[in-house]
């Protein structure tokens, strides 16, 4: 079976709980760096074992938008290449907000385990 056939398949058997998650979805007004850098994506594509492991290379203890704010942007870039496999935090950024929508609305599916 091909790739574009299991994920039609998917989505045809859990459309009712794919449109219930994406109404949930719709609803979430703010998701937090450590939410989206889930230990799951950090093993992934980084050499790191946590997204905390990776803010303590820029020395901050505490994973949140102030620590990263403090960072410099240079500092954070340079941490990104190194340890990752995304050459700039835009597109580190990017990937894991795809994974946590795609994480969401699949959420609860059948079949959804092999996809994520």
């Amino acid at each position: 079976m091909s790739s574009a056939t299991s994920a039609r398949d998917l989505i045809y058997n859990n459309i009712d709980m794919i449109m219930a998650n994406a109404q949930r979805l719709r609803a979430e007004e703010t998701v937090s760096l450590a939410q989206l850098l889930t230990p799951e994506f950090m093993t992934a594509f980084t050499s790191l074992p946590s997204v905390a492991a990776m803010f303590a290379l820029a020395g901050e203890a505490r994973v949140d938008e102030a620590a990263l704010e403090r960072i410099p942007d240079a500092e954070w870039e340079r941490i990104v290449r190194e340890t990752t496999a995304f050459s700039s935090w835009a597109d580190m950024f990017e990937a894991a907000s795809q994974a946590w929508v795609r994480g969401r609305l699949l959420d609860g599916c059948e079949g959804a385990e092999a996809r994520l």
